[in-house]
């Protein structure tokens, strides 16, 4: 099956590959393509029955080797069932071949006529609200969805000082809080690098791309967190640890290890079960903390790059920690984020101000707006690094403010917010914060009355 052909781009499969419901993929390919449990079953060694409980969810499908042989028997890409290809697998060439939906096909207009059928009845299960969220989906998070299948996508190599040229304007776009418009260009972006790398000849060549191609993945993984696209970020978080790992960078690593911890962190608050979110807390933290010990940056005298990816990950693993209620641990965590700091040039990106944007998001999570809020007073705005660390501390701050019942200074500290990057307001948690201010009992302060008509 061309893993370039239209059925694989319908946004229900996009969607329960994001939600990593890979048990349905797998159910509705198969039954497309007119298998029965067994046949499939019998080629993967396999019982049908527990075939069955995968498809239903009623037993997880996570492991990778039967995913990825799942993918080979069924013509499912890979990475839909959140899998690289298996290191046997020859690359599909788009041409190569026509799509076939099962071994009775008898030609490409029966097999489309099959596909339009299957597509609509996949649009009225979306309707009936059996794919939560589908439905729903806009243009942006469509958008969003395409990093998914930029491996898929047509584009030709460039020389890798271009496509770092391109990284790095996508890094200032992601930093000046660009985000529609990087949304609409990284898919792109990202198929190139895809292409770059496939054309490198030679161990250096494959991997500068591979390193070229994590941080292609990395600016993706931290746009889908604005977006609030949890398990999109973690994917994708995942593949640029890949990559960076190909490519040997270790401060690359340690930035997609960071990535997949904040995707961990998101996925787990979301879910409604309290032992379930603790352990993807934890895990989350673990990851961070013992990506940071390996750097080794916490003696000695290491270059500021490393103090500066140190630092990044103690303070991601603090904020983790308070979300879980340690304050101890999340305190200590950014007592060493702040040795780190003092020990990197003041010029640099990581200053002692940046870890005080942390303890206001600290202070917020463990309930203690009063103390965030005496944090956000020492920060002077002008001395970080990006707009987009600018926005991180007029939210954290409106946040605070709320905690404290001051509806009037958080929308004040939101106003400043929308006049300078009018994007971070419509990301979901802002909104909901917004919504929640508008909602709450009482007479509406009138510094909401402008955000409410930002947001309609």
């Amino acid at each position: 099956m061309d893993p370039t052909d239209p059925f694989w781009r319908s946004h229900d499969l996009l969607a329960a590959s994001a939600q990593r419901r890979y048990g349905w993929i797998v159910h509705t390919v198969r039954m497309l393509r007119g298998e029965t449990l067994k046949q499939v079953a019998a080629r993967c060694s396999m019982a049908a029955p527990n075939l069955s409980r995968l498809e239903t969810g009623r037993r997880a499908l996570r492991d990778v080797e039967l995913l990825q042989l799942l993918a080979e028997q069924l013509e499912i890409p890979c990475h839909l069932l959140g899998v690289a290809p298996p290191p046997h697998a020859a690359p599909r060439r788009p041409a190569a071949r026509k799509t076939s939906f099962g071994p009775a096909a008898a030609d490409d207009r029966s097999d489309a006529v099959r596909r339009r059928k299957f597509l609509a009845g996949l649009a009225g299960l979306a309707g009936a609200g059996i794919l939560p969220g589908v439905a729903a989906a806009g243009g942006r998070q469509a958008q969003l969805d395409d990093l998914l299948l930029a491996a898929h996508m047509s584009a030709a190599p460039i020389p890798l000082p271009q496509l770092h040229a391109r990284l790095d304007q996508a890094r200032v776009a992601f930093a000046a809080c660009r985000y529609g418009e990087l949304t609409a260009a990284l898919p792109h972006i990202v198929a190139v690098a895809h292409a770059t790398l496939e054309a490198a000849s030679g161990d250096w060549q494959r991997e500068k791309a591979s390193a070229a191609l994590a941080r292609a993945y990395l600016v993706g993984s931290e746009l889908a967190v604005k977006h609030g696209r949890a398990t999109i970020a973690a994917m994708i978080a995942d593949r640029a640890l890949t990559h960076a790992r190909d490519g040997g960078d270790v401060l690359a690593v340690a930035a997609g290890s960071r990535q997949v911890a904040i995707a961990m962190r998101l996925e787990a608050l979301a879910t409604a079960d309290p032992v379930a979110r603790a352990d993807g807390m934890n895990g989350a933290i673990r990851i961070l903390t013992g990506t940071a010990a390996d750097l080794g940056a916490d003696h000695g005298t290491p270059l500021p790059p490393v103090l500066i990816a140190y630092g990044s990950l103690l303070c991601t693993a603090s904020y983790s920690a308070a979300q879980l209620g340690h304050a101890r641990e999340a305190i200590g965590l950014l007592q060493a984020a702040e040795d780190a700091a003092a020990r990197v040039s003041a010029t640099a990106a990581f200053t002692a101000d940046t870890v005080a944007v942390y303890r206001v998001s600290v202070h917020n999570a463990l309930g203690d707006p009063a103390s965030a809020l005496a944090h956000a007073r020492i920060v002077n705005p002008a001395n970080l690094p990006t707009t987009e660390r600018r926005m991180r501390l007029y939210t954290d701050t409106a946040r605070a403010w709320q905690q404290h019942g001051d509806i009037a200074r958080a929308a004040t500290t939101l106003g400043r917010l929308a006049q300078t990057a009018p994007e971070e307001l419509r990301r979901p948690s802002v909104k909901t914060m917004i919504t929640t201010m508008i909602d709450a009992p009482g007479p509406t302060p009138r510094e909401l009355e402008p955000l409410a008509r930002a947001l309609g």
